[in-house]
């Protein structure tokens, strides 16, 4: 789901939530994990960070933080760990921008133990990046539990046989072989000698992995690739090639591929690829999956909010997850109450404009539900979302119409993260995704 994930952390990483989170997320074999700390320049207002990096200093904190995360970081494939001395908020974002970043992951900075959480939010440096980030922010609660496991995971031999591979090679001696390895491991093993067949397969049998010869008769294994991603977007797909073509496999992994493996190769080289694939499948799509089950979003109609509803399908569609629309109707306190008659117009009202605006692309997803209340916004969210046990909140920070530096004490982001007891996800005016209007 996530690509490329920045973890905008400390070296004592005074928020738990965020880097479990991070680490978690960044489990996927093709998920890159930035590790970064902008070690900052003092300035006024409640800064996440008020120290100036003294010079030569880079690389001692960068070893800093590897030591910090070094449990954590043994489990990953792709990271990167970086130090950038600057303004934090000026520094995240620019480093999220050139590596294209397609998730911030931030905690609520506390200073100590008895400061309320909205002090670390409210003019921090999260809310600076939240405000202004090209890509979606997760705010995650410091006391948030781990949603994957964090050390290997132990899979059965049941799992195992559930986990159906393909192997297509026009060669019949490395497809027997491949055949034998796996069936070995305990795998379900079919084989194909061509692209066609291959499709033809998947066409009839739901495989969780390919692993396909780059060169082929006919239609290379490129070519399969793509086709197959069209029609079965989460099959996994390592290619086999040799030598002559790794640039081949390398632009491979661009279009959809997950890893490759260069002939000849051993079964020492294969296997610890093909486990690594079978857990990262297991904590996403199959029984150990733990995380984003239940999703509410938060809408107020505006261009923004839509933008958060096309984010929130792709999240839900991806992890299968139940997603929950909630509109919650403002009661101001300082003004007289409505006729409880108008009330129940309002919502019903507010329920039809929601089937009116995603009922139709909401058939994709397992399980939805339209709901609104009334009373003060974020409290209705947070009570909505706690009925719903959501193990993540959706929410466009503003609408277009309004400056997002005078939205800074007001933001309903903001008062929803102070309370939640899930992850808030945070769609500005500055993320534009390939959403409707």
């Amino acid at each position: 789901m996530f690509r490329k994930i920045l973890l905008a952390t400390t070296p004592i990483d005074e928020s738990k939530g965020a880097s479990n989170l991070s680490f978690a997320l960044a489990r996927p074999s093709r998920s890159k994990l930035f590790i970064f700390y902008a070690y900052g320049i003092t300035e006024e207002g409640w800064s996440s960070i008020r120290y100036l990096l003294p010079s030569g200093k880079v690389d001692e904190v960068k070893k800093d933080l590897k030591k910090h995360y070094k449990n954590e970081l043994s489990k990953i494939n792709n990271y990167q760990v970086e130090v950038v001395p600057g303004v934090p908020h000026d520094e995240i974002l620019r480093f999220a921008r050139k590596e294209n970043a397609d998730l911030i992951v931030m905690g609520p900075h506390k200073i100590d133990k008895n400061q309320p959480r909205l002090w670390g939010l409210t003019g921090s440096t999260l809310q600076k990046v939240s405000l202004r980030a090209r890509c979606p922010v997760m705010i995650v609660p410091s006391d948030m539990p781990k949603i994957y496991p964090s050390g290997d995971i132990e899979l059965s031999t049941e799992d195992r046989k559930k986990y159906k591979i393909l192997v297509v090679d026009d060669e019949l001696s490395l497809r027997d072989s491949l055949k034998e390895w796996l069936e070995e491991e305990g795998f379900t093993t079919g084989m194909a000698e061509s692209g066609q067949q291959a499709l033809d397969m998947l066409a009839k049998e739901d495989y969780h992995l390919m692993l396909t010869d780059i060169k082929m008769p006919g239609m290379d294994g490129v070519e399969l690739l793509d086709r197959a991603k069209k029609e079965h977007p989460d099959l996994g797909v390592v290619m086999m090639t040799a030598y002559a073509t790794i640039d081949t496999a390398v632009d491979a992994m661009k279009i959809g591929a997950h890893d490759y493996l260069i002939k000849p190769f051993d079964p020492e080289l294969l296997i610890p690829k093909i486990l690594k694939l079978h857990q990262d499948f297991e904590v996403t799509k199959g029984r150990l999956k733990m995380a984003f089950a239940s999703i509410v979003l938060a809408t107020d109609f505006s261009e923004p909010a839509y933008c958060a509803f096309d984010f929130a399908m792709k999240i839900a569609q991806y992890y299968d997850a139940k997603l929950h629309i909630f509109h919650a109707i403002p009661i101001s306190d300082d003004k007289e109450l409505p006729p409880q008659s108008v009330i129940e117009k309002n919502i019903e009202e507010t329920i039809d404009r929601m089937k009116k605006k995603y009922g139709a692309d909401l058939k994709n997803v397992v399980e939805y539900s339209l709901e609104s209340w009334e009373g003060t916004p974020h409290v209705e969210i947070l009570k909505y979302a706690r009925w719903k046990h959501a193990d993540l909140i959706i929410m466009a920070h503003h609408s277009k119409g309004k400056d997002p530096e005078k939205a800074v004490l007001g933001s309903n982001v903001i008062k929803v993260a102070s309370g939640s007891k899930c992850p808030i996800l945070s769609i500005n005016r500055d993320f534009i995704p390939s959403c409707g209007t």
